[in-house]
């Protein structure tokens, strides 16, 4: 019941899985949404982590995870696939 609402999974330190509520939401910028997810950490406890997005540009989102205390800008290629993930990852080319 507490993944209720969790349309989206977040697997701890990837930032791989960014990408899905990105693409899902399809926010038009200046749009930003709620975006609830299953959080896998990486000992495999799963837990509800409320996180929010804001389209700031074509490519940049703004990114926060209050539960976890965590803000952030990621960039994303044309695809909706991360670029910059600040501390956790950047694509290399």
């Amino acid at each position: 019941p507490h993944l209720e609402g969790c349309l989206d999974v977040d697997l701890e330190v990837s930032a791989c899985t960014n990408a899905l509520p990105v693409r899902r939401l399809e926010l038009g910028v200046g749009d930003e949404a709620d975006a609830p997810a299953a959080y896998v950490r990486a000992d495999l406890r799963v837990e509800r982590v409320e996180q929010r997005y804001a389209r700031l540009d074509a490519r940049r989102y703004g990114y926060a995870a209050p539960d976890l205390d965590f803000r952030a800008v990621l960039v994303y290629d044309e695809h909706g696939l991360v670029l910059d993930y600040p501390g956790i990852a950047v694509r290399a080319a």
